[in-house]
């Protein structure tokens, strides 16, 4: 603004007369700031579309990407994302932030080649391996670690060298610990995770007997031994003394049997 006064002034001290003044004014009344935002999702998007297009060889315009589940929150990157193809297949893109520290995985629909263009690619590549949908570590995972659906993501990969015995569902991890350290972007195994004590000798526990559904009794009970989830243990009924038995169902709660 002040310098907008200096001109108008400088004008009238040249002789430019008030139409020019007049004309400047409503340049800058006119003027609009920029309201153009780009959402960090928006900006994902962008980048990872021209990304592969440059990669893969194909329009830009032809590259669509598969929505993204809701509750993914994409943030911010205050430097440039960093993106690769963490698996066989070309339609699962990892991308990376160095600052804050972050990974998604984004699914990328290719074009479809034309079936000259497909008898050209099976004579020079063997042809690719079925897909299967996997849990891998969206995080870096640590022995000890409790695991949530937060901690995972569900991907499709090539099965082309995948490990045997892979997680396949985020319920697969509930009430579940990491056993050894476990990099982001690496499937799940079952031997990467095990039960998560959920009950501790001594605690007092809620025991239920019966169908959730119907008829049920619920009692307070005292835990006679450690149990992690779907194990059997020991129980006591501290009012008549009586030992029973109970299988693992949360923290703090048991099935009675």
């Amino acid at each position: 603004m002040q310098m907008l006064c200096r001109l108008l002034l400088g004008c009238l001290a040249r002789g430019l007369g008030w139409a020019v003044v007049v004309l400047l004014f409503s340049a800058a009344a006119n003027a609009k700031p920029s309201t153009d935002k780009t959402s960090p999702r928006e900006a994902l998007e962008a980048s990872v579309r021209q990304w592969t297009a440059q990669t893969q060889k194909v329009p830009l315009d032809k590259v669509v990407l598969a929505p993204m589940d809701n509750r993914v929150q994409v943030r911010s990157c205050d430097q440039s994302l960093a993106m690769d193809l963490p698996f066989a297949s070309a339609e699962t893109v990892r991308v990376r932030c160095a600052q804050p520290v972050w990974q998604l995985y984004v699914r990328v629909n290719l074009p479809v080649k034309t079936p000259d263009a497909q008898t050209a690619t099976k004579a020079e590549k063997p042809e690719m391996a079925p897909k299967r949908w996997v849990l891998v570590a969206a995080v870096a995972l640590q022995r000890g670690m409790t695991l949530n659906e937060s901690h995972v993501q569900r991907v499709e990969v090539d099965t082309s060298g995948l490990p045997m015995n892979v997680l396949e569902q985020a319920s697969e991890v509930m009430h579940a610990e990491v056993v050894r350290d476990v990099r982001p972007g690496t499937p799940l195994k079952r031997v990467d995770i095990r039960p998560t004590v959920l009950v501790k000798r001594g605690q007092t526990v809620l025991m239920s007997v019966g169908q959730a559904q119907g008829f049920q009794i619920s009692a307070r009970v005292e835990a006679l031994q450690d149990g992690r989830f779907g194990e059997q243990i020991k129980l006591k009924n501290r009012e008549s003394g009586r030992e029973l038995s109970g299988r693992v169902q949360g923290p703090n709660q048991v099935l009675g049997l």
